[in-house]
């Protein structure tokens, strides 16, 4: 008998430099590429795409709420119903560190003030990216699951 999800789903795997972060059967994964937001189905056409950072949304084949992991950018790519995401940075909203994310937020906002009094466009920049991969993460960990498997 054949499996009746057959071509109706889609595996993501998330990779990090620290390894595997995210492996699951999933019907959606929605990605905030740098040119916006994407959402893959299944059986959608093949596809390679660069990634900013942002969450990865990914609603499982038996649950209506999706898992959310950060990313601070990558790589997509996307053929036989595979997306195999390599982000130089991931963490599933149930790892986030609050209190972590909270002081590299406080820094990056601190050292943003302090590139500016002394207009150095470069260490403004780097600051604010900073400052948008922590709040990338505290936006991912609201989605924190009570009952996580």
């Amino acid at each position: 008998m054949a499996d009746t999800n057959e071509g109706k789903m889609l595996t993501v795997n998330i990779l990090s430099p620290d390894g595997e972060v995210y492996a699951h059967h999933a019907r959606s994964c929605r990605v905030h590429a740098i040119d916006g937001w994407l959402t893959i189905l299944p059986n959608h056409l093949p596809l390679v795409t660069v990634l900013d950072i942002g969450a990865v949304i990914v609603t499982r084949l038996n649950s209506e709420e999706p898992d959310y992991i950060a990313i601070n950018g990558g790589a997509l790519t996307f053929h036989d119903n595979n997306v195999d995401i390599a982000a130089s940075f991931a963490v599933r909203a149930r790892d986030v560190d609050q209190s972590h994310v909270e002081v590299m937020k406080n820094q990056a906002e601190a050292d943003m003030q302090e590139a500016l009094s002394r207009q150095d466009q470069s260490s403004y920049l780097r600051a604010r990216i900073s400052l948008e991969r922590a709040i990338n993460q505290i936006n991912v960990a609201k989605h924190k699951k009570s009952n996580v498997k």
